[in-house]
């Protein structure tokens, strides 16, 4: 057992081998928030494109909804409160990398 434990390198090398495989995507927080508005703004234009059109309306979860019901109207609005309240939350979440990545800058 001891054998085993002498045997294993630790370095530098070795953890940031370690550290990048956890790291599988990079991006910045800017672009983090480009895509939380390019998502909201495709499925808004998906929706709006159905409500034109006059048919049933479906979802992001894959369920239609008719928007001549009162509770078709209810669903769809609902659904993009949600959004907007996702696309919101991820455009926080990047302000707030932007202002913690600052500071630590600044701090260097």
């Amino acid at each position: 057992m001891a054998n085993e434990q002498s045997s294993i390198v630790f370095s530098r090398v070795h953890i940031e081998i370690i550290n990048q495989q956890k790291v599988g995507f990079i991006a910045d927080f800017a672009f983090g928030e480009y895509i939380a508005t390019d998502t909201f703004f495709k499925e808004l234009s998906k929706v709006q494109g159905q409500l034109i059109d006059g048919g049933k309306v479906t979802l992001g979860s894959g369920q239609e909804v008719d928007p001549q019901t009162t509770g078709g109207l209810i669903a769809i609005q609902i659904y993009m409160e949600a959004l907007e309240s996702q696309r919101q939350a991820m455009v926080g979440l990047a302000k707030l990398g932007l202002n913690v990545e600052k500071q630590v800058w600044k701090n260097i």
